[in-house]
Protein backbone atom coordinates (compact mmCIF):
# COMPACT_ATOMS: atom_id res chain seq x y z
CA UNK A 1 0.00 0.00 0.00
CA UNK A 2 1.29 3.39 -1.20
CA UNK A 3 1.93 5.94 1.49
CA UNK A 4 0.99 9.24 -0.77
CA UNK A 5 1.23 11.41 2.40
CA UNK A 6 4.89 10.02 2.83
CA UNK A 7 5.39 11.42 -1.04
CA UNK A 8 3.61 14.76 -0.63
CA UNK A 9 4.11 15.60 3.07
CA UNK A 10 1.67 17.40 5.00
CA UNK A 11 -0.56 19.95 2.14
CA UNK A 12 -2.66 21.81 4.56
CA UNK A 13 0.58 23.07 7.38
CA UNK A 14 2.98 21.80 9.91
CA UNK A 15 2.12 19.40 12.94
CA UNK A 16 0.87 22.42 14.86
CA UNK A 17 -1.96 23.43 12.70
CA UNK A 18 -0.49 26.88 10.71
CA UNK A 19 -0.53 26.94 6.84
CA UNK A 20 2.72 26.02 5.17
CA UNK A 21 3.70 28.78 2.84
CA UNK A 22 5.21 26.07 0.91
CA UNK A 23 2.66 25.09 -2.73
CA UNK A 24 3.07 23.43 -5.14
CA UNK A 25 1.70 24.72 -8.90
CA UNK A 26 -0.18 22.30 -11.45
CA UNK A 27 2.38 21.29 -13.22
CA UNK A 28 4.59 20.48 -10.32
CA UNK A 29 2.26 18.43 -8.47
CA UNK A 30 1.11 16.39 -11.64
CA UNK A 31 4.76 16.19 -12.00
CA UNK A 32 5.18 14.61 -8.54
CA UNK A 33 1.84 12.65 -8.87
CA UNK A 34 3.36 10.95 -11.92
CA UNK A 35 6.63 10.26 -10.31
CA UNK A 36 4.66 8.61 -7.64
CA UNK A 37 2.97 6.68 -10.23
CA UNK A 38 6.07 5.98 -11.93
CA UNK A 39 7.58 4.71 -8.97
CA UNK A 40 4.65 2.54 -7.83
CA UNK A 41 3.16 1.23 -10.72
CA UNK A 42 5.50 0.74 -13.62
CA UNK A 43 5.27 -1.79 -16.23
CA UNK A 44 1.63 -3.30 -15.05
CA UNK A 45 -0.66 -5.16 -16.06
CA UNK A 46 -4.49 -4.41 -16.59
CA UNK A 47 -7.00 -6.30 -18.81
CA UNK A 48 -10.29 -5.36 -19.62
CA UNK A 49 -12.42 -4.07 -22.99
CA UNK A 50 -11.62 -2.06 -26.27
CA UNK A 51 -14.17 0.78 -26.71
CA UNK A 52 -13.98 3.99 -28.39
CA UNK A 53 -10.75 3.13 -30.61
CA UNK A 54 -9.75 6.24 -32.29
CA UNK A 55 -6.28 6.39 -35.20
CA UNK A 56 -5.69 9.59 -36.00
CA UNK A 57 -3.15 10.60 -39.09
CA UNK A 58 -0.46 10.76 -36.24
CA UNK A 59 0.34 7.03 -36.37
CA UNK A 60 -0.58 7.47 -32.40
CA UNK A 61 -3.97 4.93 -31.15
CA UNK A 62 -5.80 5.69 -28.45
CA UNK A 63 -8.80 4.01 -27.01
CA UNK A 64 -10.93 2.99 -23.73
CA UNK A 65 -10.07 0.06 -21.48
CA UNK A 66 -13.85 -0.75 -20.02
CA UNK A 67 -14.80 -3.40 -17.38
CA UNK A 68 -18.36 -4.14 -16.58
CA UNK A 69 -18.90 -3.88 -12.21
CA UNK A 70 -22.38 -5.07 -11.54
CA UNK A 71 -23.92 -3.22 -14.23
CA UNK A 72 -21.58 0.06 -13.54
CA UNK A 73 -18.63 1.12 -16.28
CA UNK A 74 -15.35 1.34 -14.96
CA UNK A 75 -12.87 3.07 -17.35
CA UNK A 76 -9.58 3.69 -18.17
CA UNK A 77 -8.42 5.57 -21.59
CA UNK A 78 -5.02 4.35 -22.66
CA UNK A 79 -2.31 5.87 -24.98
CA UNK A 80 -0.66 3.53 -27.51
CA UNK A 81 1.81 6.00 -28.92
CA UNK A 82 3.16 5.65 -32.35
CA UNK A 83 7.03 4.65 -31.69
CA UNK A 84 5.44 1.76 -29.06
CA UNK A 85 2.86 0.85 -31.73
CA UNK A 86 5.51 0.23 -34.24
CA UNK A 87 7.46 -2.01 -32.15
CA UNK A 88 4.65 -3.85 -31.10
CA UNK A 89 3.76 -4.36 -34.80
CA UNK A 90 5.56 -7.95 -35.35
CA UNK A 91 4.13 -9.51 -32.63
CA UNK A 92 0.56 -8.06 -33.35
CA UNK A 93 0.99 -9.35 -37.24
CA UNK A 94 2.43 -12.76 -36.21
CA UNK A 95 -0.95 -13.45 -33.91
CA UNK A 96 -3.56 -11.76 -36.31
CA UNK A 97 -3.85 -8.82 -33.58
CA UNK A 98 -5.41 -5.52 -33.66
CA UNK A 99 -6.67 -3.03 -31.62
CA UNK A 100 -10.12 -2.86 -32.28
CA UNK A 101 -13.74 -2.71 -30.23
CA UNK A 102 -14.85 -5.27 -28.62
CA UNK A 103 -11.74 -7.33 -27.96
CA UNK A 104 -10.41 -8.42 -24.65
CA UNK A 105 -6.83 -7.24 -23.93
CA UNK A 106 -4.42 -7.82 -21.28
CA UNK A 107 -2.07 -4.97 -21.64
CA UNK A 108 1.17 -3.76 -20.04
CA UNK A 109 2.09 0.33 -19.16
CA UNK A 110 2.22 3.22 -17.05
CA UNK A 111 -0.60 5.57 -15.18
CA UNK A 112 -0.04 8.77 -16.08
CA UNK A 113 -1.83 12.37 -15.71
CA UNK A 114 -1.68 14.26 -18.52
CA UNK A 115 -0.62 17.75 -18.04
CA UNK A 116 -2.32 19.45 -20.56
CA UNK A 117 -5.74 18.38 -19.47
CA UNK A 118 -5.05 17.10 -15.78
CA UNK A 119 -6.58 13.46 -17.31
CA UNK A 120 -5.83 10.28 -16.04
CA UNK A 121 -4.26 7.75 -18.08
CA UNK A 122 -2.71 4.80 -19.08
CA UNK A 123 0.60 5.01 -21.83
CA UNK A 124 0.92 1.38 -23.24
CA UNK A 125 3.78 -0.54 -24.35
CA UNK A 126 3.05 -4.20 -24.19
CA UNK A 127 0.19 -6.82 -25.10
CA UNK A 128 -0.20 -10.38 -24.29
CA UNK A 129 -2.17 -11.61 -27.26
CA UNK A 130 -2.59 -14.71 -25.75
CA UNK A 131 -4.95 -13.77 -23.62
CA UNK A 132 -7.30 -11.61 -26.81
CA UNK A 133 -7.27 -14.98 -28.49
CA UNK A 134 -8.47 -17.37 -25.62
CA UNK A 135 -10.69 -14.74 -24.73
CA UNK A 136 -12.12 -15.19 -28.43
CA UNK A 137 -12.16 -18.66 -28.67
CA UNK A 138 -13.68 -18.61 -24.94
CA UNK A 139 -16.20 -16.76 -26.26
CA UNK A 140 -16.38 -18.28 -29.53
CA UNK A 141 -17.15 -21.94 -27.98
CA UNK A 142 -19.88 -20.40 -25.58
CA UNK A 143 -21.53 -18.85 -28.55
CA UNK A 144 -21.92 -22.40 -30.62
CA UNK A 145 -22.40 -24.37 -28.01
CA UNK A 146 -26.02 -22.06 -26.84
CA UNK A 147 -26.50 -22.51 -30.91
CA UNK A 148 -26.24 -25.81 -30.92
CA UNK A 149 -28.38 -26.43 -28.08
CA UNK A 150 -31.49 -23.85 -29.13
CA UNK A 151 -31.23 -25.97 -32.16
CA UNK A 152 -29.67 -22.72 -34.89
CA UNK A 153 -26.66 -23.97 -35.56
CA UNK A 154 -27.55 -25.65 -38.30
CA UNK A 155 -31.11 -24.12 -39.06
CA UNK A 156 -29.38 -21.82 -42.07
CA UNK A 157 -28.44 -25.24 -43.98
CA UNK A 158 -32.25 -26.50 -43.99
CA UNK A 159 -33.36 -22.98 -46.24
CA UNK A 160 -34.72 -23.91 -49.69
CA UNK A 161 -32.59 -22.90 -52.48
CA UNK A 162 -34.38 -21.57 -55.63
CA UNK A 163 -33.10 -24.01 -58.63
CA UNK A 164 -31.87 -20.49 -60.28
CA UNK A 165 -30.87 -18.34 -57.80
CA UNK A 166 -30.51 -15.14 -59.58
CA UNK A 167 -31.38 -12.54 -57.22
CA UNK A 168 -28.56 -11.86 -54.69
CA UNK A 169 -28.88 -9.69 -51.93
CA UNK A 170 -25.31 -8.63 -50.47
CA UNK A 171 -24.26 -7.33 -47.35
CA UNK A 172 -20.96 -5.54 -47.78
CA UNK A 173 -19.08 -2.50 -47.62
CA UNK A 174 -19.28 -0.46 -50.26
CA UNK A 175 -16.49 0.60 -52.46
CA UNK A 176 -14.16 -2.41 -50.63
CA UNK A 177 -12.35 -4.97 -52.28
CA UNK A 178 -14.54 -7.69 -51.46
CA UNK A 179 -17.21 -5.92 -52.88
CA UNK A 180 -15.19 -4.73 -56.69
CA UNK A 181 -14.05 -8.57 -56.39
CA UNK A 182 -17.95 -10.26 -55.89
CA UNK A 183 -19.05 -7.99 -58.93
CA UNK A 184 -16.70 -8.32 -61.12
CA UNK A 185 -16.91 -12.04 -60.61
CA UNK A 186 -20.62 -12.01 -61.16
CA UNK A 187 -20.18 -9.79 -64.17
CA UNK A 188 -17.47 -11.91 -65.77
CA UNK A 189 -19.96 -15.03 -65.87
CA UNK A 190 -22.15 -13.48 -68.10
CA UNK A 191 -25.64 -14.19 -66.40
CA UNK A 192 -27.87 -12.02 -65.47
CA UNK A 193 -27.77 -11.77 -61.77
CA UNK A 194 -29.48 -9.31 -59.92
CA UNK A 195 -27.82 -7.79 -56.51
CA UNK A 196 -29.26 -5.41 -54.01
CA UNK A 197 -26.49 -4.33 -52.05
CA UNK A 198 -27.18 -3.53 -47.99
CA UNK A 199 -24.01 -0.96 -47.62
CA UNK A 200 -22.60 -2.10 -43.39
CA UNK A 201 -19.68 -1.67 -41.59
CA UNK A 202 -17.96 -4.88 -41.40
CA UNK A 203 -15.72 -3.88 -38.61
CA UNK A 204 -15.34 -1.53 -35.59
CA UNK A 205 -17.69 -0.35 -33.58
CA UNK A 206 -21.71 -1.18 -34.64
CA UNK A 207 -20.53 -2.94 -37.16
CA UNK A 208 -21.72 -6.59 -35.92
CA UNK A 209 -25.61 -4.99 -35.38
CA UNK A 210 -25.51 -3.43 -38.64
CA UNK A 211 -24.57 -6.75 -40.61
CA UNK A 212 -27.52 -8.43 -38.29
CA UNK A 213 -30.00 -5.60 -39.47
CA UNK A 214 -28.93 -6.25 -43.12
CA UNK A 215 -29.61 -9.86 -43.13
CA UNK A 216 -32.83 -9.39 -41.14
CA UNK A 217 -33.76 -7.00 -43.71
CA UNK A 218 -33.03 -9.34 -47.03
CA UNK A 219 -35.09 -12.42 -45.23
CA UNK A 220 -37.92 -10.58 -45.36
CA UNK A 221 -37.61 -8.75 -48.55
CA UNK A 222 -39.47 -10.38 -51.82
CA UNK A 223 -37.99 -11.30 -54.86
CA UNK A 224 -34.58 -12.51 -53.00
CA UNK A 225 -33.35 -15.72 -53.86
CA UNK A 226 -30.20 -15.76 -51.27
CA UNK A 227 -28.46 -13.72 -48.98
CA UNK A 228 -24.22 -13.37 -49.57
CA UNK A 229 -21.79 -11.79 -46.48
CA UNK A 230 -19.34 -10.75 -47.48
CA UNK A 231 -15.70 -8.84 -46.39
CA UNK A 232 -12.51 -9.00 -47.44
CA UNK A 233 -9.01 -10.41 -45.40
CA UNK A 234 -7.95 -8.47 -42.29
CA UNK A 235 -6.74 -9.96 -38.74
CA UNK A 236 -7.81 -12.01 -36.49
CA UNK A 237 -9.71 -9.53 -34.30
CA UNK A 238 -10.84 -8.05 -37.47
CA UNK A 239 -12.96 -10.82 -38.30
CA UNK A 240 -13.90 -11.40 -34.78
CA UNK A 241 -17.40 -9.10 -35.83
CA UNK A 242 -18.41 -12.22 -37.69
CA UNK A 243 -18.27 -14.08 -34.09
CA UNK A 244 -20.77 -11.96 -32.99
CA UNK A 245 -23.97 -13.79 -31.89
CA UNK A 246 -26.23 -11.23 -33.00
CA UNK A 247 -25.21 -11.94 -36.58
CA UNK A 248 -25.27 -15.46 -36.19
CA UNK A 249 -28.74 -15.31 -34.98
CA UNK A 250 -29.60 -13.15 -37.64
CA UNK A 251 -28.36 -15.80 -40.41
CA UNK A 252 -29.83 -18.38 -38.07
CA UNK A 253 -33.17 -16.70 -38.29
CA UNK A 254 -32.92 -15.75 -42.11
CA UNK A 255 -35.85 -17.34 -44.42
CA UNK A 256 -33.24 -17.13 -47.48
CA UNK A 257 -29.60 -19.53 -47.37
CA UNK A 258 -27.09 -17.33 -46.54
CA UNK A 259 -23.76 -17.40 -48.67
CA UNK A 260 -20.42 -16.38 -46.92
CA UNK A 261 -17.03 -15.24 -48.00
CA UNK A 262 -15.30 -13.48 -45.25
CA UNK A 263 -11.81 -13.29 -46.73
CA UNK A 264 -9.77 -16.20 -44.62
CA UNK A 265 -8.56 -19.39 -46.11
CA UNK A 266 -7.66 -20.72 -42.75
CA UNK A 267 -10.19 -19.67 -39.87
CA UNK A 268 -13.92 -19.96 -40.01
CA UNK A 269 -15.99 -17.68 -38.37
CA UNK A 270 -19.27 -18.62 -36.48
CA UNK A 271 -21.07 -17.16 -38.97
CA UNK A 272 -19.45 -19.31 -41.75
CA UNK A 273 -20.23 -22.17 -39.63
CA UNK A 274 -24.13 -21.63 -39.38
CA UNK A 275 -24.49 -20.28 -42.79
CA UNK A 276 -26.01 -22.57 -46.01
CA UNK A 277 -22.80 -21.88 -47.80
CA UNK A 278 -19.34 -20.59 -46.56
CA UNK A 279 -16.55 -19.44 -49.00
CA UNK A 280 -12.76 -19.04 -48.40
CA UNK A 281 -13.51 -15.64 -49.96
CA UNK A 282 -15.74 -13.13 -51.63
CA UNK A 283 -14.67 -14.61 -55.11
CA UNK A 284 -15.02 -17.46 -53.77
CA UNK A 285 -18.67 -16.95 -52.67
CA UNK A 286 -19.32 -15.25 -56.04
CA UNK A 287 -18.02 -18.36 -57.90
CA UNK A 288 -20.24 -20.82 -55.55
CA UNK A 289 -23.42 -18.74 -56.30
CA UNK A 290 -22.27 -18.66 -60.65
CA UNK A 291 -22.17 -22.37 -59.95
CA UNK A 292 -25.75 -23.50 -59.04
CA UNK A 293 -26.82 -22.04 -62.02
CA UNK A 294 -24.50 -23.48 -64.06
CA UNK A 295 -25.33 -26.62 -62.71
CA UNK A 296 -28.81 -26.37 -63.33
CA UNK A 297 -28.09 -25.37 -66.83
CA UNK A 298 -26.03 -28.06 -67.67
CA UNK A 299 -28.78 -30.53 -65.71
CA UNK A 300 -31.46 -28.83 -68.02
CA UNK A 301 -29.00 -29.03 -71.02
CA UNK A 302 -28.54 -33.42 -70.09
CA UNK A 303 -32.54 -33.71 -69.73
CA UNK A 304 -32.97 -32.05 -73.42
CA UNK A 305 -30.73 -33.99 -74.51
CA UNK A 306 -32.02 -36.81 -72.74
CA UNK A 307 -35.36 -36.33 -74.55
CA UNK A 308 -33.99 -35.82 -77.58
CA UNK A 309 -32.66 -39.16 -77.67
CA UNK A 310 -35.38 -40.51 -76.60
CA UNK A 311 -38.02 -38.58 -79.07
CA UNK A 312 -35.24 -39.22 -81.75
CA UNK A 313 -35.67 -43.05 -81.13
CA UNK A 314 -39.15 -43.07 -80.28
CA UNK A 315 -39.55 -41.25 -83.97
CA UNK A 316 -36.55 -44.16 -85.43
CA UNK A 317 -38.81 -47.11 -84.34
CA UNK A 318 -42.31 -45.25 -85.58
CA UNK A 319 -40.34 -45.32 -88.79
CA UNK A 320 -39.59 -48.62 -88.81
CA UNK A 321 -43.40 -49.70 -87.78
CA UNK A 322 -44.69 -48.05 -90.50
CA UNK A 323 -42.30 -49.10 -93.29
CA UNK A 324 -43.27 -53.04 -91.67
CA UNK A 325 -46.63 -52.24 -91.85
CA UNK A 326 -46.45 -51.15 -95.43
CA UNK A 327 -44.69 -53.72 -96.74
CA UNK A 328 -47.06 -55.93 -94.97
CA UNK A 329 -49.90 -54.01 -96.50
CA UNK A 330 -48.07 -54.19 -99.96
CA UNK A 331 -47.70 -58.11 -99.53
CA UNK A 332 -51.34 -58.57 -98.33
CA UNK A 333 -52.50 -56.06 -101.50
CA UNK A 334 -50.17 -58.46 -104.02
CA UNK A 335 -51.32 -61.53 -102.36
CA UNK A 336 -55.35 -60.47 -101.95
CA UNK A 337 -54.74 -59.06 -105.90
CA UNK A 338 -53.38 -62.75 -107.32
CA UNK A 339 -56.14 -64.48 -105.37
CA UNK A 340 -59.05 -62.50 -106.50
CA UNK A 341 -57.70 -62.55 -109.60
CA UNK A 342 -57.76 -66.22 -109.26
CA UNK A 343 -61.16 -66.14 -108.13
CA UNK A 344 -62.29 -64.36 -111.29
CA UNK A 345 -61.28 -66.55 -113.59
CA UNK A 346 -62.76 -69.39 -111.99
CA UNK A 347 -65.73 -67.69 -112.29
CA UNK A 348 -64.77 -66.68 -115.69
CA UNK A 349 -64.40 -69.97 -116.36
CA UNK A 350 -67.34 -71.28 -114.91
CA UNK A 351 -69.91 -68.59 -116.55
CA UNK A 352 -68.19 -69.44 -120.00
CA UNK A 353 -69.07 -72.78 -119.15
CA UNK A 354 -73.02 -71.55 -119.88
CA UNK A 355 -72.41 -69.62 -122.72
CA UNK A 356 -74.53 -70.88 -125.31
CA UNK A 357 -71.87 -70.15 -128.31
CA UNK A 358 -69.55 -72.47 -126.64
CA UNK A 359 -72.00 -74.62 -125.98
CA UNK A 360 -73.25 -75.10 -129.55
CA UNK A 361 -69.60 -75.71 -130.53
CA UNK A 362 -69.42 -78.45 -128.64
CA UNK A 363 -72.65 -80.04 -130.55
CA UNK A 364 -75.44 -78.32 -128.63
CA UNK A 365 -78.07 -75.97 -130.77
CA UNK A 366 -81.73 -73.59 -129.46
CA UNK A 367 -84.84 -74.49 -131.62
CA UNK A 368 -87.38 -71.55 -131.49
CA UNK A 369 -91.02 -71.77 -132.53
CA UNK A 370 -92.49 -69.49 -135.35
CA UNK A 371 -92.52 -66.65 -132.74
CA UNK A 372 -89.16 -67.12 -131.79
CA UNK A 373 -89.83 -68.48 -128.25
CA UNK A 374 -87.12 -71.15 -127.34
CA UNK A 375 -88.90 -74.53 -127.96
CA UNK A 376 -88.34 -76.48 -124.52
CA UNK A 377 -90.71 -79.18 -125.11
CA UNK A 378 -92.24 -81.23 -128.05
CA UNK A 379 -95.36 -80.80 -126.15
CA UNK A 380 -95.29 -77.36 -127.47
CA UNK A 381 -94.89 -77.95 -130.97
CA UNK A 382 -97.55 -79.00 -133.35
CA UNK A 383 -97.69 -80.99 -136.42
CA UNK A 384 -96.18 -79.40 -139.80
CA UNK A 385 -94.97 -76.29 -137.48
CA UNK A 386 -91.73 -74.50 -138.82
CA UNK A 387 -89.42 -74.31 -136.51
CA UNK A 388 -85.70 -72.28 -136.38
CA UNK A 389 -83.16 -74.64 -135.29
CA UNK A 390 -80.00 -72.72 -134.32
CA UNK A 391 -76.26 -74.30 -134.79
CA UNK A 392 -72.94 -73.32 -133.96
CA UNK A 393 -72.12 -71.94 -137.48
CA UNK A 394 -76.10 -71.24 -138.50
CA UNK A 395 -79.23 -71.57 -138.57
CA UNK A 396 -81.84 -74.33 -140.23
CA UNK A 397 -85.73 -73.69 -141.01
CA UNK A 398 -87.74 -77.02 -140.56
CA UNK A 399 -91.17 -78.32 -140.66
CA UNK A 400 -92.16 -80.52 -138.05
CA UNK A 401 -93.35 -83.80 -139.73
CA UNK A 402 -93.53 -85.72 -135.99
CA UNK A 403 -93.29 -84.14 -132.51
CA UNK A 404 -93.31 -87.44 -129.95
CA UNK A 405 -91.45 -87.10 -126.27
CA UNK A 406 -88.51 -89.19 -125.33
CA UNK A 407 -91.35 -92.01 -123.87
CA UNK A 408 -93.21 -92.43 -127.18
CA UNK A 409 -90.12 -92.62 -129.28
CA UNK A 410 -88.52 -95.52 -126.66
CA UNK A 411 -91.38 -97.68 -127.12
CA UNK A 412 -91.38 -96.89 -131.09
CA UNK A 413 -87.83 -98.47 -130.87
Amino acid sequence: MTDFDDSFGNPFGDQDGELDDAARSVSELIDDINVVLVREFRDVWVYGEVTKVSNPSSGHCYFDLVEDVDGEKKMIAVKLFRGVRQRLVPKMKQHELDIVSGIKVRIRGTPDVYAASGSFGFKMSDIDPRFTLGDLAAKRDEIVDRLKKEGLYDRNRRATLPLVPLSIGLVASKGSAAHADFMKTLEQSNIGFTVSLCDVRVQGDGAASGVAGAIALFSELPGIDLVAVIRGGGSRVDLATFDDESIARAIAACQKPVFTGIGHEVDTSIADEVAYSWNKTPTACAVSIIDKVVEFVRQVDESAQRIATVVLAALANSERRIANAAGRLRTLRTTGLDSAKSRINELAAQIAGFDPVILMRRGWSITYDADGAVLRSVSKVNKKAEITTRLADGTLVSTVTLAADSAESSSKK
